[in-house]
């Protein structure tokens, strides 16, 4: 269905629910419905309930897309999605378009459908050739272009129609949660607008200290109130700060400090109470009675500045003669307190926000660095070839590999992966890198250059902080690897139909400097394949909680061995993605291989 004006009127609406596509971008669902259908290599669609499409339907093959595109297979997959979402069990199917079947993911949320995900399967054979001649006929397409297609055609290749459907709902319950965030997210920013709304004090500007003055001065406007101040909590001194003032004199404000703790009127509006002062010269809750008498102050009231549970500070309210605030006042001077704890709140995440753009820029800066850190492939070796991909989870990583010239034309080789992630992880990568090329390229053995570097590890790290790493060099002809594994994830050699672990060496490096480390060496020949690797590869989760583990990494080495080195990399990544599929990840990804040739 190739239709532009995609429905926006989703039927939630009718259950007093705001349309999913209110919340949940359009062109969000499309990327999620893309992912999911190129993932499972199925058809996927998103509908409302009463089957109207959301989004563009994303087809699951060339030969679906074909027929699904053509006039009578449009109208005729819509009616499809009508059969469908009319059924009451989702474990009914619906068949359309000669042979696919339709199943429904339901899309909920408090209990109400949201929409659907259509998710549209084939049959595991091939329609024969008189089939899709029929077909075609009956679809006017081309006959010979309908065949080509069929070429293409990868049954199950994604993943089981069952298998297909249980993502479905994993996919339903993930845009139900981004409905759900969004819709309060939605519902928090209309109290807001209805805060705001009370009065205009905090129009105009977004400059805290401009509001709180305009606060104090519309409030002795607005009430029959002699002055008005605003004193917000220092937390490290735990001395109420005057921040604004209306008609209080600088002799007034100078009386002395003012600390939460010792004022049982401030604790108590703290605390959310409105409190009253009926005299306040002779109030013994007062600590400066013989201030507020030559300032002229009888009475008061005193309110929280507040918002969402938290105090900021105190609004206090002062008249020249005794006077009753009425609950009309008392109110307004509350919502006047909780709309200067609001400009507050807003002015913190403002801050908040703006440090944390140039925190992002930082990091982007400081990944783009680390990228640039990663070495080129070494390249034109008689006899070796190499490939490598890098895959971190947040910006930074703390995996790295890397290649160093060596003396004597010999070329080292690194995998090495941190403990922990982000800029920590990388700082320490950095730190090892740096140390371990330096003894590298100063001649030293493989053992005494790990002990030095570990060594350098320990003295400027905490105990905590410690990184595996598999190291070594190959001869100039590429015939002999000698190599040491610090508490690393063993490299694999592949020769034949074997593999041979390559798992000597010692323990991690960064927590005991006395720590000792034996190296070996492997003989090389024509044909063999090395992979070192960061245990992010056999870490990588599923949704059912499954680890890809050493062996499914075993299997993607042979199935991938008549590849070259760059390519195979590639596949042994694609092939930990395809597993994992949309979960999180939490660690790094690294694949270096060698090809001897």
């Amino acid at each position: 269905m190739e239709r532009e004006g995609l429905s926006q009127s989703d039927s939630a609406t009718t259950a007093g629910l705001a349309p999913l596509s209110q919340y949940v971008d359009v062109n969000t669902l499309q990327r999620l419905q893309d992912s999911f259908a190129a993932l499972g290599q199925v058809t996927v669609c998103i509908c409302t309930v009463e089957a109207e499409p959301i989004t563009k339907p994303k087809w699951g093959s060339p030969y679906s897309q074909l027929i699904g595109t053509s006039d009578q297979g449009q109208e005729e997959f819509l009616l499809a999605l009508k059969r469908r979402a009319l059924q009451t069990c989702s474990e009914d199917v619906v068949s359309c378009h000669h042979g696919m079947s339709l199943h429904a993911s339901t899309i909920c949320y408090e209990s109400q459908t949201l929409g659907l995900i259509m998710v549209g399967t084939r049959s595991p054979s091939r329609p024969s050739d008189h089939d899709v001649r029929e077909i075609a006929s009956i679809y006017n397409l081309d006959a010979n272009a309908l065949l080509q297609s069929t070429l293409t055609i990868a049954p199950y290749s994604g993943g089981t129609p069952e298998a297909s459907r249980k993502f479905a709902d994993v996919l339903a319950s993930a845009i139900a949660t981004l409905y759900s965030q969004a819709g309060r997210i939605e519902h928090q920013l209309a109290d807001l607008r209805v805060v705001h709304d009370l009065t205009n004090l905090l129009s105009g500007t977004l400059d805290l200290q401009e509001v709180l003055d305009r606060t104090v001065r519309r409030v002795v406007e607005v009430m029959p109130v002699k002055a008005c101040g605003i004193r917000l909590l220092n937390e490290e001194t735990g001395e109420l700060v005057i921040k604004a003032v209306c008609h209080l004199s600088a002799e007034y404000l100078a009386k002395g400090p003012v600390r939460l703790g010792e004022n049982e009127i401030d604790v108590a509006a703290f605390a959310g109470e409105t409190v009253y002062i009926e005299d306040a010269p002779n109030d013994p809750r007062s600590r400066y009675p013989q201030n507020t008498l030559r300032e002229g102050i009888v009475s008061g009231l005193c309110v929280p500045v507040a918002y969402r549970g938290k105090s900021y500070g105190v609004l206090r309210v002062y008249t020249g003669v005794k006077h009753v605030f009425s609950e009309t006042q008392k109110s307004l001077l509350r919502s006047i307190g909780s709309q200067a704890g609001a400009a507050i709140a807003n002015s913190q995440l403002l801050d908040e926000h703006l440090q944390a753009r140039r925190v992002e820029r930082q990091i982007a800066n400081a990944a783009e660095i680390q990228r640039r850190m990663l070495p080129r492939i070494p390249h034109n070796h008689p006899h070796l070839q190499f490939g490598c991909v890098y895959e971190p989870s947040l910006h930074l990583g703390g995996d790295f590999y890397d290649f160093i010239d060596l003396p004597e034309g010999r070329i080292g080789i690194c995998v090495a992966d941190v403990v922990g992630k982000g800029i920590p992880a990388a700082l320490i990568m950095a730190s090892i890198r740096s140390a371990l090329r330096v003894q590298a390229q100063s001649g030293t053995d493989l053992e005494t250059t790990l002990s030095i570097v570990n060594r350098h590890l320990c003295s400027e790290t905490l105990s905590r902080e410690f990184a595996t790493l598999v190291c070594g060099y190959f001869e100039p002809d590429g015939r002999c690897f000698t190599y040491s594994c610090a508490g690393h994830p063993p490299a694999l050699l592949l020769r034949g139909d074997n593999f041979i672990e390559l798992d000597e060496g010692g323990t991690v490096i960064g927590i005991d400097e006395s720590a000792s480390f034996n190296s070996a060496t492997q003989s090389i020949k024509k044909d063999d394949l090395l992979v070192l690797y960061s245990d992010g590869v056999f870490e990588a989760m599923n949704f059912a909680s499954e680890e890809y583990g050493p062996e499914r990494l075993k299997a993607s080495i042979w199935n991938h061995r008549s590849l070259e080195a760059v390519a195979m990399a590639k596949e042994i990544l694609w092939d930990v993605r395809r597993f994992a599929g949309l979960a999180e990840q939490s660690d790094d990804i690294t694949v270096v291989v060698v090809r001897a040739t």
